[in-house]
């Protein structure tokens, strides 16, 4: 990766202008914050878009600009059979469109059998290229930060972004923190003071949800009596004597003495398994404590709440430091996100999932926007509400079609689910587009294959786990 990351380096500094194209996730927007603030410390001139999927519409229009030099930052390593005529770099963790080309029997791959016999035109840096998972040992954020580290080693100031970029793309679930390629990047936060690391309750909300609201929404939870439930969260900090309110105001994880957390940990190790609430936490100790900046999980969710409603610029402006209109726009949209995730949980709900032999659906129509379907069910997957042997399939209507968004969970995935694959293997048979992870994927086709798709997806996740 390192070597990888040298030549994408070399690459862009002999550019004379940059276009940064990105995803408008948490980890799209991580991805292109680092590679803006790079080519700022640089002095390399150079603009940032964003798109919610690199298709065919998109590469013309890029080809439209005559860029000199394109840097896709969290996208285009599946679409590289669009990008003729372009020239640049991608920084990407989802898996390639074609693998690295297949070493001679006997000899393994290694990152120069790919650079010899692939198209120079794009150097990837990719963990799949030296045969790493992408959804676990490093996301899009990483990869770009491999590139802005090696441009400039006093970018190591920016670790934690590339953090909050795995976080949000949910890739500390694996072993309860993250491992891999990211950890390096942990070591570089630590070492230069702004990432600070720490088993403890890792429950989205420490920061700024009121303790009771933090159980009483926990999703990765169902614990009866507590879960969902208002009075019987509060119930629970009461009856172990931890006061809710310091004076007027609410108090929140962050606010709590170690003693009081161990009181609270130990209490709810015996109601479920510490495994499901506790982990690694990743916070930013040049943030306000008991903000969204100060912790990976809610800074990426504001990063998400830009991105999902077309804001994405407001999130690479706050990554780039803006603590004043940005930050107090991004809160505005995260503030509607959380309501907008509580509707649309309660909408997918009242639908109800439909099961196939090998996989269930959900069909939400127009009732949910496209942009967050794939949050929505996998927090309804997670909520332990549906059937977890199978993988969930999430619709919705969008501008150019139909999106589909796949979840899936480490068991299906140790059994042989890829969900990238199922996306892109359904998708070529109805000429539209698809890829991700294997835990997670998406797709877009048109509204007359969506049952077509849905027996093609059954057939072949099927085939996976036999």
């Amino acid at each position: 990766m390192k070597k990888l990351a040298e030549k994408a380096a070399e690459k862009v500094r002999h550019a004379s202008n940059v276009l940064v194209v990105s995803h408008i996730d948490a980890d799209g927007i991580s991805s292109a914050s680092l590679a803006s603030l790079v080519l700022d410390s640089i002095g390399m001139p150079h603009e940032v878009v964003f798109t919610k999927k690199l298709d065919e519409v998109f590469a013309n229009g890029l080809r439209a600009r005559k860029p000199e030099f394109v840097w896709f930052t969290d996208l285009g390593s599946g679409s590289t059979d669009l990008l003729g005529g372009l020239e640049g770099i991608i920084t990407d963790h989802h898996r390639p469109l074609e693998p690295a080309a297949k070493p001679a029997i006997g000899k393994k791959r290694t990152l120069f059998d790919y650079d010899e016999k692939h198209d120079d035109s794009f150097l990837q840096v990719n963990p799949h290229m030296i045969g790493r998972d992408g959804g676990t040992d490093i996301s899009g954020a990483g990869c770009a930060y491999l590139v802005a580290r090696t441009l400039d080693p006093e970018m190591r100031r920016f670790a934690n972004i590339a953090i909050v970029g795995a976080v949000g793309d949910m890739q500390d679930r694996e072993g309860a923190g993250l491992t891999g390629t990211n950890r390096e990047i942990l070591v570089d936060g630590e070492n230069f003071g702004v990432v600070e690391i720490e088993h403890d309750l890792n429950l989205f909300g420490r920061e700024t949800r009121p303790l009771y609201k933090l159980l009483q929404y926990a999703s990765d939870l169902n614990i009866e009596g507590i879960t969902d439930n208002y009075e019987g969260s509060m119930d629970f900090f009461m009856g172990l004597g931890i006061n809710l309110k310091k004076g007027e105001n609410w108090r929140t994880w962050s606010d709590l003495k170690k003693s009081e957390k161990k009181i609270a940990i130990g209490a709810l190790s015996e109601l479920v398994s510490p495994e499901l609430f506790t982990g690694e936490v990743y916070t930013f100790p040049m943030e306000k404590k008991g903000t969204e900046l100060h912790e990976a999980k809610e800074f990426s969710t504001l990063l998400n709440s830009c991105g999902r409603y077309d804001a994405p610029e407001l999130g690479l402006k706050v990554c780039k430091g803006d603590r004043d209109e940005a930050l107090d726009l991004a809160l505005g949209l995260r503030k509607g996100h959380r309501k907008n995730l509580v509707d649309s949980l309660k909408i997918m709900e009242s639908i109800g999932i439909t099961q196939l032999e090998h996989i269930q659906f959900v069909h939400v129509g127009d009732m949910i926007r496209d942009t967050i379907v794939g949050t929505v069910a996998g927090m309804l997957f997670g909520s332990g509400r549906v059937d977890d042997r199978k993988p969930i399939f999430a619709l919705a209507v969008a501008d150019d079609g139909i999106k589909i968004s796949g979840r899936g969970t480490k068991t299906l995935v140790d059994a042989g689910l890829d969900l990238s694959e199922v996306m892109r293997q359904a998708t070529v048979k109805l000429g539209g587009a698809g890829g991700g992870h294997n835990i997670a994927a998406g797709a877009t086709i048109s509204p007359k294959d969506v049952d077509e798709f849905l027996s093609l997806a059954n057939e072949i996740v099927g085939r996976q786990l036999s």
